[in-house]
């Protein structure tokens, strides 16, 4: 029945592509203006200098959002996640420009591979994203962080940046970009990146100092896009690669001397190809056509031999994702628009880890989608349907398995949004989301379930946006209070041994919070000042057994406040840029005492940047330039951990130098 529903859902995709080629056309003055604006905003959307001479990781940005954890293991090599209002890592969803990145092994994408190199713009839904022709998963993401790369645009016809950059903690990272037009619509762009970090730092430790180890890594990412443009549409291809070896420094603890803390290595290489072709057939039709490969190979090492008190594990993973996507639109009206998405996702992951299963899994996602906009009132609904099916192979049977394998959900959302003055806007939404069970999570041989359910939440919220300018000065402020539910939560208990665990259906966590944000810009002949101030107030709480010492308690990491204050000034050529931020008390454990207790801590950057405008050269309109960027991360030395047991790093800086031309 329910695979019924599945081809009945692809089905009416195909016919409603076939009509809709044939429908009337109307004005197009009246269909673009109304039907491309958004019906809820990005809650937070940071637009990216591409001439910053010192990037930064996508980490670092989400970490200034309101409602953004970020948790960081320390160094450059550590694993970085991001956790959107309480609601977990793996139900935020990644996309890079429209198309995810996921990882169906653990669900955690480690965003500190990710530079701001070459991107255009950072933004967080934390409602439903409202944009046409988007892919079914974006509609069944929690929360979305949408990552968009810079077009091209040289009036030359080429360009590029060559960039070096250095500083504490043995940081080497030059990289290099170059765009050509090859021809009228059809620009190449081709970029490289190599960081080396010794990742060492001193750290206060009881009475003594020590130094941090084993949190080095080197990286080598290369990248290759073709961008075309055509009448009525455009289309992209991106190959992109990526390697590293690195190691985790693992937790502070008490440890007999001569032994390291950690000698624990991973090493990556991860290669993907996607493209996009997206097409406006006529003013009343359009469809947008995405795939995507992507290969993933992880060895994890303990070095048993160096750490005798790790377990030994000499691990080798891959992992292979094809997917495939097509959205399609149909404008009704001047004012309302229908989208019908419709994705497939093939996963496979094979290891050699003894009695592995090495499972298999096809996923199903479908969403349709209805918007209506008008001048001062905005509505979007959709539903959409996520479906899985694994396979995986039982070593001691020697054949395959389907027990339990199909798992599924309903995602509905509704979106509204108000604007009863020119300066004033009233947004709310709702929306059921679910994150299926990772490969970890249900078939590894030491802590598998494989009956696990879905994870699902219940996501409320609202925003109230007020915009105003005064001569010189623009004032914006929202506030945002919200409510999540997450039910059958997927937890790891653990069994007879600290290492064997097993995975269970038993959390319910209650999210109330509210987030508030205010800025102020002022402009004045080549002065320009802004001011934002971030605040946040969370209280998650821990509702799995009533009348257990846990109930009712703050969940693991999750601030009761936290908040951000940044200063940006230009002067001509010249850019200063100052970041605090401060995050409240945070327990390790749903046990919210004493020894699990992680102390608040508020921490400062500066940064300062000129720019040097060159003589033009030869044959060239634009005059190239050079960038200098030097910048100061936790000015006041502050020492704070994120996680508990890893110490952060103290006062550390970098200094860079970009050519651009």
């Amino acid at each position: 029945m329910r695979r019924g529903i599945t081809a009945l859902i692809i089905l009416f995709s195909v016919s409603w592509s076939l009509r809709a080629q044939e429908a009337d056309t109307l004005s197009a003055a009246s269909v673009v203006s109304e039907r491309e604006r958004p019906v809820l905003r990005p809650s937070e959307e940071v637009r990216l200098d591409a001439q910053a001479a010192v990037p930064q990781q996508v980490a670092d940005v989400l970490n200034r959002f309101t409602g953004v954890q970020v948790k960081d293991y320390g160094g450059a090599g550590g694993l970085k996640t991001v956790n959107v209002r309480s609601l977990g890592s793996e139900h935020v969803g990644v996309f890079l420009d429209g198309i995810q990145i996921d990882n169906a092994q653990n669900m955690q994408v480690d965003l500190g591979r990710f530079s701001t190199d070459g991107l255009q713009s950072v933004s967080l839904y934390n409602g439903q994203k409202t944009g046409r022709l988007q892919t079914a998963k974006e509609y069944a993401s929690g929360a979305a962080v949408h990552l968009r790369t810079a077009q091209p645009v040289h009036p030359d016809g080429s360009g590029g940046r060559v960039r070096l950059r250095g500083g504490t903690l043995g940081t080497v990272n030059p990289s290099v970009q170059w765009d050509k037009d090859l021809l009228p619509g059809l620009t190449l762009r081709t970029s490289a990146e190599f960081l080396y970090s010794s990742g060492r730092y001193r750290f206060p430790y009881f009475d003594t100092t020590l130094v941090r180890e084993n949190g080095d890594i080197r990286s080598l990412r290369a990248e290759m896009m073709l961008l075309g443009r055509h009448k009525g549409g455009d289309w992209r291809l991106h190959i992109y690669s990526y390697g590293s070896e690195r190691g985790f420094p693992g937790p502070v603890i008490r440890r007999a001397l001569g032994f390291p803390f950690s000698a624990e290595r991973q090493a990556d290489q991860d290669i993907f190809v996607q493209g996009s072709w997206n097409q406006e057939w006529n003013r009343r039709y359009a469809t947008a056509l995405r795939l995507k490969y992507a290969n993933n190979y992880t060895h994890y090492c303990t070095h048993a031999e160096k750490d005798p008190m790790a377990f030994p594990y000499d691990l080798h993973y891959r992992q292979q994702s094809g997917y495939a996507s097509l959205a399609q639109s149909v404008t009704i009206m001047d004012w309302w628009t229908a989208d019908l998405s419709t994705d497939v996702q093939y996963n496979t992951l094979a290891s050699d880890v003894g009695q592995f299963v090495s499972p298999r899994r096809t996923t199903f996602t479908g969403a349709l989608a209805t918007r209506f906009v008008r001048e001062k009132f905005r509505a979007a609904a959709h539903i959409a349907y996520l479906g899985a099916w694994d396979v995986f192979r039982t070593p001691d049977a020697g054949g395959w398995s389907r027990q339990n394998a199909w798992r599924d959900a309903w995602m509905p959302s509704v979106s509204l949004s108000w604007q009863p003055f020119p300066f004033l806007e009233l947004d709310a939404f709702c929306k059921r989301t679910f994150r299926l069970p990772s490969f970890n999570d249900l078939y590894y041989s030491l802590m598998g379930n494989s009956s696990l359910k879905p994870e699902s939440a219940l996501q409320c919220g609202g925003d109230v946006r007020f915009a105003r300018e005064w001569g010189n000065w623009q004032v914006e402020a929202r506030v945002s209070p919200y409510y999540n539910r997450v039910n059958n939560k997927i937890v790891a208990i653990p069994t007879a041994s600290q290492f064997r665990w097993t995975m269970l259906n038993v959390g319910l966590a209650d999210i109330t919070g509210v987030e508030v944000k205010a800025e102020a810009g002022w402009s004045a002949g080549q002065w320009d000042l802004r001011l934002t101030g971030r605040y946040c107030f969370q209280q998650a709480l821990d509702h799995s057994t009533e009348g257990s010492r846990t109930y009712g308690n703050q969940i693991p990491y999750i601030p009761l406040h936290s908040g951000n204050l940044s200063l940006q000034v230009r002067w001509r050529q010249w850019a200063l840029g100052w970041d605090s931020a401060f995050t409240g008390e945070r327990w390790s454990r749903t046990a919210n005492i004493a020894d699990y207790r992680i102390d608040p801590w508020s921490i400062t950057d500066v940064s300062l940047q000129r720019t040097v405008t060159l003589p033009p050269l030869r044959r060239r309109t634009v005059p190239p330039s050079l960038v200098f960027s030097i910048r100061c991360n936790n000015l006041f030395n502050c020492h704070y951990q994120i996680v508990q047991g890893y110490p952060m790093p103290g006062i550390n800086g970098v200094a860079a130098a970009t050519f651009l031309w």
